[in-house]
């Protein structure tokens, strides 16, 4: 048993409600106020922090155990629009992942379709590679799962190309950007979860846009410049406070 420390206030409901229906299928779940990884961790919250059975090494990451809730506070707590919202959801996380390269296809998948839409393809994907590695995806029929020729075309591409999505975010976005079906939302997108860059923001998001007011992604981008160097946070806010949309 491993007790990884956490940050105050850690709002670990509503994490797991954020992960319960991005979820992959097969591989992981929550139930019952916990997070499982089958077969590597089982994760809950302790008043020492979370405690894991299994595998401690991606637990920090996926619940951003060690965010600086302070300066976070500090920084958005000026701005009127997010000031309110931080009261509604004190503590505010940026979701990690498990897995860097099944985040990736899972956020391609999520193009252009629902949650439980990607939901839905994340499970048949994984029941034709329960190992889910770069070698399995690459090799697998993904038409059978309800890809169009582009998607499936992009998806081999990120299997096939060797990024080491683990690494350097500032080496790693323009080889993600360079594979045909990436573009800024979703490099951005991945730049908050995998990245783990904080000022990450994918300004061209329409959940972003509504939530902001605008339908222009260029208004948005000039006024999140006062929320640098937490825009990742930020948009964390206006997406899931005070009400949850539609979200990747």
């Amino acid at each position: 048993m491993h007790v990884i420390p956490v940050t105050k206030p850690f709002p670990w409901a509503t994490m797991l409600d954020y992960l319960a229906v991005r979820c992959t299928p097969g591989l992981e779940a929550v139930e019952g106020g916990v997070y499982q990884r089958h077969g590597r961790a089982v994760v809950r919250l302790t008043e020492g922090g979370l405690a894991v059975e299994g595998e401690p090494a991606p637990v920090e990451r996926l619940f951003d155990c060690e965010c600086p809730v302070n300066e976070v506070k500090r920084v958005l707590g000026r701005d009127p629009l997010l000031k309110g919202r931080l009261k509604r959801l004190p503590g505010v996380r940026v979701p990690g992942c498990w897995s860097p390269f099944e985040l990736a296809v899972r956020a391609i998948l999520g193009q252009q379709v629902s949650v439980r839409g990607a939901h839905t393809l994340m499970r048949r994907l994984n029941e034709r590679c329960p190992e889910f590695s770069p070698a399995q995806v690459a090799e697998c029929d993904l038409r059978s799962i309800g890809l169009t020729n582009s998607r499936t075309a992009t998806i081999r591409a990120l299997a096939e190309s060797g990024i080491d999505l683990g690494g350097e975010w500032a080496a790693v976005a323009p080889q993600l950007l360079a594979i045909r079906g990436i573009g800024p939302w979703t490099v951005s997108y991945l730049g908050m979860r995998v990245g783990r860059d904080a000022d990450s923001f994918p300004q061209s998001d329409l959940g972003l846009l509504h939530a902001y007011g605008t339908k222009d992604p260029r208004e948005l981008l000039k006024a999140a410049e006062r929320w640098r160097p937490f825009r990742a946070y930020a948009a964390m806010l206006l997406w899931m406070a005070p009400q949850e949309a539609d979200i990747p």
